[in-house]
Formats: C-alpha cells, sequence, structure tokens
C-alpha cells in the first residue's frame, strides 16, 4: 500500500482535535448544568459523551468511506452499527481524557500513561464483550469463518487422553 507518512502525523492531530473538542463541550455542559442535582448532571454528561462519540465516529466513517484499501460488506450497516462499535473508542477516551487537566494538580507523565493504558485495557474488554455477546456487525458466510474458534496459537486439548 501506498499510503503517505503523513497520514499518520495528521491522525494524531485529527484525534487530539476530537478529544480537545470534547474537553471544550464537556467543561460547558458541566457549568451550564451545575445548579442540577448531581444524578441529572451525571446523565446530561452521559448523553452528550454519547452522543458525541457516535457522532464523531460516524463522521470518521464517512470520511474513509472512499479510501480506497477499505471494503464494506454492507456500507449501510457500517455506517450506522460500525460507528457505534467505533464510538466505544471515544466512549471511553473522551472522560479519560478530560481528567487530564482539569483538576489545579499536575500530572506526572507516569500517571498519564497508566491512565492510557488502562483506558485502552477498558476498550479492549468492551470490544471483546460486543464480539462475545453481539457477535459480527454483518453475519459471515460459513465459507468465511475461521475454523477453529478461540485463538489461534491455543490448541484444543485432547479429552480422551
Amino acid at each position: 500500500m501506498s499510503v503517505p507518512h503523513t497520514t499518520f502525523l495528521l491522525t494524531h492531530a485529527c484525534f487530539l482535535f476530537y478529544h480537545m473538542a470534547s474537553n471544550m463541550t464537556l467543561r460547558r455542559l458541566r457549568h451550564s448544568t451545575a445548579h442540577l442535582p448531581q444524578s441529572i448532571r451525571w446523565l446530561f454528561e452521559a448523553a452528550w459523551i454519547l452522543a458525541l462519540s457516535y457522532f464523531i465516529a460516524y463522521l470518521e466513517t464517512l470520511a474513509i468511506a472512499n479510501f480506497p484499501y477499505y471494503e464494506f460488506v454492507d456500507r449501510d450497516i457500517m455506517y450506522k452499527v460500525g460507528s457505534l462499535f467505533y464510538a466505544i473508542y471515544f466512549l471511553v477516551s473522551f472522560p479519560m481524557f478530560s481528567r487530564i487537566d482539569e483538576k489545579a494538580e499536575k500530572w506526572a507523565l507516569s500517571r498519564v500513561a497508566v491512565d492510557a493504558l488502562g483506558a485502552a485495557m477498558l476498550v479492549t474488554i468492551i470490544l471483546d464483550l460486543w464480539r462475545i455477546f453481539l457477535g459480527p456487525i454483518v453475519p459471515i458466510p460459513e465459507s468465511r469463518r475461521c475454523g477453529q474458534p478461540g485463538l489461534a496459537w491455543f490448541h484444543p486439548q485432547n479429552e480422551s487422553v
């Protein structure tokens, strides 16, 4: 593939933009709902994070739709459900990112790294739960499925021994 190397740098800038936009809107939301009970504030914030996560993921899915190396089995489902799957990354990262500079205390690089690794693990767990309980976004024909369930490097034990 001949993807320009600058694309990787642009990706970093895009993700920083998404997260800074999230921080700015979350601050404004927190300020405008400060007079409400805490449970209502939490509900508004959770709804906003879900909506913004889905919106960003949907826009990014639209942006890559015509990229020559992507092929969608069902474009409509990918826009709707695939964007929700992708939004899981933002559902975790938006609140985690906002914690870094919301308090007066300075965060050490090690604390940022630990939180980033924790966020990555949480995303992995949620994505795996989706895989286990909801399955693939589009049905996979039997001929295209993996012949062996589970991880390829774990071989099933012979129980008759």
